[in-house]
């Protein structure tokens, strides 16, 4: 059984940046219809603030080459953030991996 059998519809939003008539810069995304799967999660502990912090990371293995670091991406409706260089891990280019973590907020 391959991993693309486990892929299902989600969204990549990508952020871009325009200049308005007053040369104010607007933040928009753009969305694209890509087909992913969200793996298994590993608990980080980050410091924050002089705090420890605990952030969840997951797996994310999708068909789309034009994956960057910084996308969002939409899944089973939560928003995860990339959060790593996407990799073609087993190099026979039918998919590709990067890490995830959840977010909130996104506006």
């Amino acid at each position: 059984m391959a991993i693309t059998d486990f892929f299902i519809d989600c969204v990549r939003k990508r952020e871009s940046v325009t200049l308005n008539d007053t040369r104010r810069a607007i933040k928009s995304y753009t969305s694209t219809s890509i087909t992913g799967y969200v793996g298994k999660g590993n608990t980080k502990y980050v410091n924050v603030a002089d705090k420890i912090t605990t952030v969840m990371q997951y797996n994310f293995y999708c068909d789309d080459f034009d994956l960057i670091f910084g996308d969002i991406i939409v899944y089973e409706n939560k928003n995860y953030e990339v959060i790593s260089n996407p990799q073609n891990t087993t190099h026979k280019n039918h998919h590709i991996k990067a890490i995830l973590q959840l977010i909130e907020n996104v506006k």
